[in-house]
């Protein structure tokens, strides 16, 4: 039997929590409190801690998508299956960083001011960047979420970025395609499996716009995503794997039947109304961002039989003709009424009333 020392059980209950994709209640104390978390484990809480990373990881990755049967292609030919069907098993390697990161959970506060700083140079492994997503995905929503977002490690990361735009706040993304070349690698196995919670995450992101009262607030969120997805869909287009992005029609689709107003209708009417323009511009950010996504489907229309890319372009075609060419035009319709609706009004509030006979001049 191994023996743990209590901090050690803390660090490994929040370890489990993480890449057992557990819920946030169970840990909040955890993580709302301090805790003294030793420098290095013991040789038996390190050999717990690597196996709950490696085999939990593996159950995250199923169940974020990986059980999904997918179609894609690699390096030309076409694959189906799950994600295990479709790939060799993924090396998950967790190195000294994951670790580094659960000890300053524990050791900060994350619900108080004045966090210490969550530094680590170098690159980190696919595996890390996982840990990484995956902590974001336990705190989203609750009052440690921003603690995440404040530290240069969780900003530095594309990935965190493409899952939880909305922890950051007035943080702007700096990311451009090369920031997801990691991502793209071998396959791009680690943006297979997540698809699905990317499709969930940025559906639910969409719907919570409704509830947002502070047009800043509206503002930041829209802009970081706008910056994101174009940083991501240069590195997809890129890399010859358009189909990455199918996530964005799956969590679209549903929300376009309804109507574009809903979009903005929990801003605030005691902002001014240029502040609510703009505001409601930046929420139809993802609605714009399909509109490259509608060029593409166009491109793969006016591939002909012969041509190299034949294959991949009907493909995509058979994968997005549920959102289709009507969805598109919808979500167009969307994205021009939220552009110009608060506008109109706020240029009609701003013109001066016209002159009448007999009033002074």
């Amino acid at each position: 039997m191994i023996h743990v020392a209590p901090t050690e059980l803390e660090l490994l209950t929040l370890a489990r929590a993480v890449v057992g994709l557990g819920q946030y209640a169970p840990v909040e104390d955890l993580l709302r409190n301090r805790h003294d978390v030793p420098a290095k484990l013991s040789p038996g809480a390190m050999h717990v801690l690597r196996d709950t990373l490696a085999k939990g990881g593996v159950l995250a990755l199923v169940r974020c998508g990986g059980w999904r049967r997918q179609r894609t292609a690699r390096d030309g030919q076409p694959r189906s299956g799950r994600l295990w069907e479709r790939h060799a098993p993924p090396a998950l390697r967790f190195s000294p960083r994951s670790f580094l990161v659960l000890r300053w959970l524990l050791e900060q506060p994350l619900t108080a001011h004045g966090a210490m700083p969550l530094h680590e140079d170098g690159a980190p492994t696919l595996a890390d960047e996982l840990v990484l997503f995956l902590c974001c995905r336990l705190v989203a929503g609750s009052p440690c979420a921003p603690a995440l977002g404040a530290q240069p490690l969780f900003r530095r990361s594309a990935l965190c970025w493409l899952g939880f735009p909305e922890q950051f706040g007035a943080h702007r993304p700096k990311l451009d395609a090369a920031a997801f070349a990691p991502l793209l690698a071998d396959g791009a196995w680690l943006l297979e499996a997540l698809r699905l919670e990317l499709a969930q995450r940025w559906r639910a992101l969409e719907e919570s716009k409704r509830t947002i009262a502070s047009p800043a607030e509206a503002l930041a969120l829209g802009t970081a995503q706008e910056a994101v997805l174009a940083a991501f869909l240069d590195a997809v287009d890129g890399a010859g794997r358009r189909d990455l992005a199918g996530f964005l029609l799956e969590a679209a689709r549903p929300l376009l039947e309804q109507p574009a107003s809903r979009w903005v209708e929990g801003l605030s009417t005691a902002a001014t109304l240029s502040s609510r323009a703009e505001a409601a511009r930046a929420a139809a950010a993802v609605l714009r961002i399909l509109g490259r996504l509608a060029r593409w489907d166009a491109e793969h229309r006016a591939v002909r039989f012969f041509d190299d890319d034949y294959d991949t372009a009907q493909r995509l075609l058979s994968e997005w003709s549920a959102f289709g060419e009507a969805g598109f035009r919808r979500a167009e319709d969307h994205a021009r009424h939220l552009a110009t609706a608060l506008t109109s009004a706020s240029g009609a509030a701003a013109a001066p009333p016209p002159s009448t006979a007999g009033s002074a001049p």
